[in-house]
């Protein structure tokens, strides 16, 4: 089965409620998703979320380059939900959907939901 697997491996752009910060840089990712469909072509849509790997060293502070020593900015009222995902998730889970036809035309919220075939005793990402 041949499909196409964009590097989507982020957030949603089709459920982020970013305006006016990110150049359209979203509502551009979104298009280029209406376009693939309107085409008929296959696609699954892997939407990772936020690598641990990369921002929880420095604590989801931008623009540093170590860990915090004195002071941490918790953004917004400290309640704001967020989703951090091993990049070895990801990747198995791009590795499964790539012959697994449950996941032609499907967009993956997390890692998990595109290793829903995998045995209930796995252990995914250790």
């Amino acid at each position: 089965m041949l499909k196409f697997i964009p590097s989507e491996f982020g957030v949603d752009p089709d459920k982020i409620q970013i305006t006016d910060l990110d150049n359209q840089f979203y509502s551009q990712k979104s298009e280029i998703r209406r376009l693939i469909e309107a085409e008929g072509i296959p696609y699954t849509y892997i939407c990772s979320n936020l690598f641990m790997s990369y921002l929880l060293p420095w604590l989801a502070q931008p623009g540093l380059k170590s860990q915090p020593r004195d002071k941490v900015t918790i953004f917004g009222d400290g309640n704001t939900k967020a989703v951090f995902v091993k990049d070895v998730d990801v990747a198995a889970c791009t590795i499964s959907a790539i012959d697994d036809p449950r996941t032609l035309d499907f967009v993956s919220e997390t890692p998990g939901e595109c290793m829903l075939h995998e045995s209930a005793g796995s252990n995914v990402g250790g």
